[in-house]
């Protein structure tokens, strides 16, 4: 009988290790000129982050280059360097995780392997310090986490600070008339910008239609200002109502304009890129976006929101750069590290979207989703104990969604743990009541448990639901057997083939349902049928072989016997049926070669005996016969046929 433990799995659907390029150039030509003390500060310093950076120093590189940021933050290759090094240090971070991960599997392998107590105790100690020292690497990650968003913070407070400071100085140099129209120009954007944040959209198009009517005697600031009042009526348009075509044009509209009075404003860009990313418009929300990135690369949002419209347009590459890049900006950004979870699973590195959900969860411990999606990946991979505790934690924080509970009912299934199988899929169930999978699943696990009932209910609700699923009536088919109801049975496995002509398992499992009616040529057909799709399957070769075995075509059924036992050679039933056909054929020696060896692998194989002592006498081999006979009798003093074997002894 085929393993009907086959649950359909529902679903979906870093360290970020970017490959780190040569940073350094050659340069040559001309003597360079005396440079200034600055400068000369400024090169030893780039120097010396250089070496730390060149030493896998990262931190010590990272509080060097942050210092000379702070002194400029427009210094280009101090942001190149920190990027180098940045990238550098995660990629670090990732090989030391997957070498603590690696060293793990190493050491169970080895456990599993060598089992005597002294080595035992030795490996034991080894994978108390390989997860010790994996502890340590993530809780280092959390820090080094930690020091880079501070670090970022802190030069971003200095080059605000900087920027305030030029702009009170140059406001200073204003006629008193010219500072105050300017200044009310400022607070009028403030005022627009904290009734945006409030969703009162109709002040705020007024605060900024009110600096649309103020002009500077600086024309290139009037510009400044106006783009950001235009940009920013354009947002406030979109965000009232997204869904409204005319809203959409009027906010495309303004931003367009903005972007004419300042083309260095990042704001506008990004307001089309969510409009055309609404609208499905992905080629030019990446336009956009890329171009919001460019003028505003410290903005963790617009790189979040360029992976988002490269992931829909099936970029995924790109997305992934875009997302990595977000968490680089804001190694806590809420949704990024999830986002790129599910664009490496896309990707089918399923290795890196482990670590980017890891991230996830560290970052944001109660992220429902970042832990299904550590549990569903390690179950994938077939790592179950590992899997349950993640998908456990997803239930915990949220214990209304369906999907969660199916998974980790499909982790204790796995385990053979039905009870809590049973449990969670029949919450699954109640989530979502309409679901076939769930019935299904709920089904099987009930047919595993002997609740024959509930299960036949299930997976007719199952059908019901869905009518077109071959595997549904496979199931109901063994469902209906267990009720004893075996008409049934077939017309269920006769439905499921006819809704897959492919479908191996049904086959086998009706051929094996009318061998056992005594329905051989019948039988014969169905898994004929399913030779000829799967000719070295074990199920389908040992099915045949009970079929010619039953009519007593010795040879044939020797053949598809002996096929079978080549893929599983301990199977006991398999080769015991062979020496009945060998003995059908007479082939007795063949007959008592197979015996031996089921004895060899179950000694208490009782039936075996039995028949291996009828061979020998047909050998007229009768010591050894007498000799297996009393054995059998002696080991099993309640064998069932011990009659029968008593007739024999006394007829030797």
């Amino acid at each position: 009988m085929y393993d009907k433990r086959t649950l359909i799995i529902a679903g979906a659907v870093v360290v970020l290790a970017l490959g780190v390029a040569a940073f350094f150039l050659l340069r040559g030509g001309a003597a360079a000129p005396e440079m200034s003390e600055a400068e000369r500060m400024r090169s030893n310093r780039l120097q010396l982050a250089r070496g730390y950076y060149q030493s896998d120093e990262y931190q010590r590189a990272l509080d060097i280059i942050d210092q000379l940021l702070i002194a400029d933050s427009e210094d280009a290759e101090a942001r190149e360097l920190k990027e180098a090094v940045l990238l550098a240090r995660r990629e670090q971070q990732r090989r030391i995780a997957e070498e603590e991960a690696e060293r793990r599997r190493q050491l169970e392998a080895e456990l599993a392997a060598r089992p005597d107590d002294a080595r035992l105790r030795e490996l034991q100690a080894q994978q108390a310090e390989a997860e010790r020292r994996a502890r340590e690497a993530e809780q280092r990650i959390a820090r080094q986490l930690d020091e880079q968003r501070r670090a970022d913070e802190q030069r971003r407070q200095a080059e605000d600070e900087a920027r305030r400071r030029a702009e009170e100085e140059r406001l200073a140099r204003l006629s008193a008339e010219e500072r105050e129209r300017e200044q009310r120009i400022q607070r009028l954007l403030t005022e627009g910008d904290e009734f945006l944040a409030r969703r009162n959209y109709r002040e705020a198009r007024h605060a900024f239609g009110e600096v649309l009517e103020i002009s500077l005697q600086d024309g290139t600031a009037t510009d400044r200002y106006h783009a950001k009042a235009l940009a920013r009526t354009g947002r406030a348009i979109y965000e009232q109502n997204p869904g409204d075509a005319e809203s959409r044009r009027q906010a495309i509209q303004y931003s367009n304009r903005a972007i004419q009075r300042d083309r260095e404003l990042w704001e506008p860009h990004f307001t089309l890129g969510r409009i055309y990313h609404d609208t499905e418009l992905f080629d030019d929300a990446i336009a956009s976006f890329r171009s919001a990135a460019r003028l505003n690369p410290d903005d963790a949002s617009v790189f979040f929101a360029l992976g988002n419209a490269q992931f829909r347009a099936r970029q995924f590459r790109d997305a992934r750069q875009s997302y990595e890049a977000a968490v680089r900006i804001d190694p806590y950004y809420e949704n990024a590290y999830h986002n790129l979870g599910i664009t490496n699973l896309q990707l089918g590195d399923n290795t890196r979207a482990l670590e980017a959900f890891r991230f996830a969860a560290q970052t944001h411990p109660r992220d429902a989703r970042a832990h299904y999606r550590i549990g569903s990946i390690l179950l994938d991979q077939g790592d179950v104990s590992r899997a349950v505790p993640a998908l456990q934690r997803a239930v915990e924080l949220d214990p209304s969604t369906a999907i969660y509970h199916s998974r980790l009912a499909t982790a204790h299934f796995r385990q053979e743990r039905f009870n809590d199988a049973e449990r969670h899929f029949a919450r699954a169930d109640e989530l979502q009541p309409n679901n076939a999978t769930n019935n299904y699943n709920l089904a099987l696990v009930r047919l595993d448990l002997g609740r024959i009932d509930l299960a036949f209910r299930d997976i007719q609700r199952a059908i019901e639901l869905n009518s077109d699923r071959p595997e549904y009536y496979y199931a109901l088919g063994q469902i209906q057997e267990k009720r004893g109801n075996i008409t049934e049975a077939i017309q269920a496995h006769t439905a499921a083939i006819s809704r897959n002509r492919e479908y191996v398992r049904a086959m086998v499992e009706l051929g094996r349902i009318l061998d056992q009616q005594k329905m051989h040529d019948q039988a014969l057909d169905f898994l004929l049928a399913a030779h000829r799709l799967e000719p070295n399957s074990v199920e389908v070769n040992n099915n045949l072989g009970n079929v010619y075995l039953n009519k007593e075509l010795f040879n044939d059924s020797i053949t598809h016997y002996r096929r079978a036992i080549q893929q599983r050679p301990n199977d006991t039933l398999m080769r015991y049926n062979l020496a009945l056909a060998y003995i059908g054929s007479r082939r007795f020696a063949e007959a008592q070669d197979a015996l031996n060896e089921v004895i060899k692998i179950d000694t208490t194989y009782w039936a075996a005996y039995q028949k291996l002592g009828e061979v020998l006498i047909a050998r007229e081999q009768q010591d050894d016969a007498r000799r297996i006979l009393r054995q059998l009798l002696d080991r099993n003093p309640q064998y069932t046929a011990r009659a029968e074997v008593e007739a024999l002894l006394a007829g030797l």
